[in-house]
């Protein structure tokens, strides 16, 4: 009784072997005599260009703004430019406006006559000048021959001299209201674009009030902050590639215009300036933009999928290759070295060749010297 049980116990295991063992290489579709060969795909090795790049953000800035401000008080009179061909145009937010353009008139008839009356007392100032000049003489002469006093040669000459600094003033005066009438037209310091209007045409403005902001945007600024380990690879001119949301897959290229020569004492990072050409006004200020900074270029060298290559964490790196050995396709483990890392590409620095067939799906399944059989084919782009 006790040899039958033990009987039975040998036969069942030896039932679930089996059914294990059939199940297994039925699955893998083999025999189990049958070597494995293990599917794969390969593309051939080709060379192309990579970039290394950073990646940061930053926000588009005018080139120059000017806020506008009135030099003198009163009424603003007129709010209008005035364009080349006679016509005018309201200052308003949006308009483009030419260095020296007429923008504003601030009581300009006030500013008229001031400089009227001023002239005037000018001019009477020079006359009385011009008679104690005559009176002084004459009075010197009579005193040299003996027919005048001291004292009357005396007050002549003081008549004279104030009637000088009484014209002095005069023509201080004239000036200031030359200087007035000139500050009452408001003119454009810049090329631009209106971006405010702080004021309304008709309404009382004091010296110092701003009327409008001018900013230059034919020309716009980025400035970003760049992290202190990449000081040294950035310079002015390295290239740059932006992009904004507005123009979605379109790429702005420009370049570094400088690169400040201190740290951020708070951020330890490097700030940048990149300027860029906007003559068709598509940058605004305020826009948020992805910036890219391409600090290394290589061409013609071998770039493949970052996907492909092994190890490297605690071993080297390495990828697959598959050769033709007798008439059979065997992949072959390949020690290489990494060079630049652009997103999902990278460049193999040494290791692997132009031409030759990389294995690029199933490379997780293989050892050194496997079997294997190729499923697709292609070129590595």
């Amino acid at each position: 009784m006790k040899m039958t049980k033990t009987k039975f116990w040998l036969a069942i295991t030896a039932l679930l072997a089996l059914t294990f063992w059939f199940g297994y290489f039925h699955k893998k579709g083999q025999k189990p005599q049958d070597k494995r060969i293990v599917p794969v795909e390969v593309e051939t090795v080709t060379t192309g260009a990579i970039e290394q790049t950073i990646e940061l953000t930053g926000w588009i800035r005018a080139n120059q703004v000017v806020d506008i401000a009135s030099k003198v008080a009163g009424r603003v009179e007129s709010l209008q430019v005035v364009g080349d061909d006679g016509s005018k145009a309201d200052v308003e937010e949006g308009l483009v406006v030419k260095k020296g353009q007429l923008l504003a008139v601030i009581d300009h008839d006030v500013y008229l006559a001031q400089l009227a009356a001023a002239r005037a007392a000018a001019e009477a100032r020079t006359v009385e000048l011009a008679d104690a000049e005559r009176e002084k003489n004459r009075m010197l002469s009579l005193y040299q021959s003996g027919s005048a006093t001291e004292q009357a040669k005396d007050k002549a000459v003081t008549a004279a001299e104030l009637a000088a600094a009484s014209l002095n003033a005069a023509k201080a005066n004239l000036k200031l209201a030359q200087v007035n009438l000139r500050e009452s037209e408001v003119n454009s310091p810049i090329d631009g674009v209106v971006t405010a209007k702080h004021i309304d045409q008709g309404n009382m403005i004091k010296a110092g009030d701003k009327i409008v902001t001018v900013a230059d945007l034919k020309t716009v600024r980025i400035i970003a902050s760049v992290a202190e380990k990449y000081g040294a690879e950035i310079t002015a001119g390295t290239a740059v590639e932006l992009s904004v949301d507005a123009f979605p897959g379109r790429v702005f290229k420009a370049s570094v215009y400088s690169v400040w020569p201190a740290l951020d004492e708070q951020t330890h990072t490097i700030q940048i300036e990149i300027r860029l050409d906007n003559e068709q006004m598509l940058l605004k200020p305020g826009m948020f933009t992805k910036i890219v900074l391409i600090t290394n270029r290589k061409n013609d060298v071998v770039v493949v999928s970052r996907d492909v290559v092994l190890g490297g964490k605690v071993d080297k790196t390495y990828v697959y290759v598959v050769e033709n050995a007798s008439e059979q396709l065997t992949a072959h483990k390949r020690l290489v070295d990494i060079g630049i890392i652009q997103a999902d590409k990278c460049e193999i620095a040494d290791g692997l060749k132009p031409g030759e067939k990389l294995v690029v799906n199933g490379m997780q399944y293989l050892i050194d010297g496997i079997e294997v059989e190729v499923v697709r084919m292609g070129d590595i782009k």
